[in-house]
């Protein structure tokens, strides 16, 4: 029967088991890590000296990165003002065009209606005074809007003058 293969931890683990470490050493590779450790924590802390023309540098550079973003959020401010515009843009552009749509409704149904013999004769009574044969036409006098912004009482203006 083929003898099972182990995995890489496994065989590790197998290995390690025979050969046994001392504890010493152990714990002498753990405090060397430490004291390494603590070395880089060390140097990490200890602030560095910077110098005038490297503070000029570093100023320089955020001032750089600053102007840059400062550009990048006026474009996008650009972009979105031009977005809201051109959407008031759309809805006023949609009101019109149902205007226009309901004026177009109108003005084919007028053209429907000028084809029939009923506007027509309508149109030649009010326009253009026409009767048809055996009718009388009557003409009243036409009420302007003198005599009603004067009360519409003109005999009283008449009497008025007369008695001057």
């Amino acid at each position: 029967m083929p003898r099972k293969r182990l995995s890489r931890s496994q065989e590790y683990v197998k290995n390690s088991m025979k050969k046994p470490v001392e504890a010493t050493a152990v714990k002498a590779r753990q405090k060397k890590r430490q004291e390494e450790l603590a070395k880089r924590k060390a140097k990490v802390k200890a602030p560095a000296r910077i110098s005038g023309r490297q503070k000029s540098k570093h100023l320089r550079r955020k001032t750089v990165y600053m102007l840059i973003i400062l550009m990048i959020i006026a474009a996008v401010a650009m972009q979105v003002f031009h977005i809201v515009s051109l959407n008031k843009e759309k809805k006023d552009l949609e009101l019109a065009r149902q205007d226009l749509q309901k004026e177009r409704a109108r003005l084919e149904e007028e053209l429907n209606n000028v084809n029939s013999r009923e506007y027509v004769e309508q149109q030649a009574r009010q326009q253009l005074k026409l009767i048809m044969p055996g009718e009388i036409l009557y003409v009243f006098p036409d009420i302007t809007g003198s005599a009603i912004e004067s009360g519409g009482d003109e005999s009283e203006n008449i009497s008025d003058k007369e008695s001057d």
